[in-house]
C-alpha cells in the first residue's frame, strides 16, 4: 500500500513539473520569439497608427514592436532595454490629442518605402506635421523606419 501511495505522489509531482515546464516554455517562446510574427504590422498605415497610438498610451513595447527597418524589428538588433529607452523618449515628444494621416509622395527613396504625414494637434508645440517613413521587411511586416521630429523639437526662434 505504501509503495502504491508513493508512486502516485511521484506521478502527481511529475505531472506538476511537466505542466510548469510547459507553461514556462510557452511564456518564454512568446517573449523571446525571433520569428517576427509578433513584430511589425500588416500594413504601412497600421504601423504608423500603432506607433502613434502606442506613444500616446505610453505603450513602449507596442512602439518598439513597430520600429524597425527592412531587416526587421530594431529590438532584435539593439535589445529590449535600449529600444524601450528610445521609445520612452519618443513617446514624450509625440504626445498628442489627435492626428490625421495623409500619404505623401516618396519616389526619391525607392518603391518599398511609404511616407506619411501625421497632422498632429495638441502636441507640446501645438498643431504640427510629422513626416513618418515606413518600410516592409522580407516577410512583408511593416515598420516605422524614420520620423522627422523637427516640428516637435525646434526651438521658437529657429
Amino acid at each position: 500500500m505504501i509503495g502504491l501511495h508513493m508512486q502516485r505522489r511521484r506521478l502527481t509531482r511529475m505531472r506538476v513539473i511537466v505542466l510548469v515546464a510547459a507553461v514556462a516554455a510557452g511564456c518564454s517562446a512568446r517573449t523571446t520569439s525571433q520569428s517576427g510574427s509578433s513584430y511589425g504590422a500588416s500594413t504601412s498605415e497600421m504601423a504608423v497608427r500603432g506607433f502613434l497610438d502606442g506613444a500616446n498610451a505610453e505603450d513602449y513595447g507596442q512602439m518598439g514592436d513597430l520600429f524597425g527597418t527592412e531587416k526587421g524589428p530594431a529590438v532584435e538588433r539593439f535589445g529590449v532595454t535600449e529600444i524601450e529607452q528610445r521609445m520612452i523618449f519618443l513617446a514624450g515628444i509625440l504626445k498628442h490629442s489627435s492626428y490625421e494621416l495623409q500619404q505623401a509622395n516618396l519616389a526619391q527613396l525607392g518603391p518599398d518605402r511609404v511616407r506619411w504625414e501625421a497632422r498632429m494637434s495638441g502636441t507640446r508645440k501645438g498643431g504640427v506635421v510629422v513626416p513618418i517613413i515606413t518600410i516592409p521587411d522580407r516577410a512583408g511586416r511593416w515598420y516605422v523606419e524614420r520620423l522627422n521630429l523637427d516640428a516637435l523639437t525646434a526651438s521658437a526662434g529657429s
